[in-house]
């Protein structure tokens, strides 16, 4: 982990950049839409998972994802996705 401690959900073009390349990554290792949805509960993947101070958007959408797919499968399959 960098240094410093995770950073809060980012705004603007930035949070779009991060956003992105996460749900890109998310979908791209087996995450449906849907699945997302349901991880996210309407919030921002940005706010689910923060970026941590100075991470490069590449580094943080792998993080992201592997936070997102243990969410998921910690949820079991009839079990709401845990709340973040």
């Amino acid at each position: 982990m960098p240094d410093g401690v995770p950073g809060k959900a980012r705004s603007g073009a930035e949070a779009r950049l991060y956003a992105a390349r996460a749900m890109r990554e998310a979908t791209e290792a087996g995450l449906t839409p849907g699945e997302l949805a349901d991880l996210l509960r309407g919030g921002a993947v940005t706010e689910a998972v923060p970026p941590w101070p100075g991470e490069d958007p590449d580094a943080y959408a792998d993080r992201a994802t592997s936070e997102l797919l243990t969410r998921y499968l910690a949820a079991g399959v009839d079990d709401p996705p845990p709340r973040p």
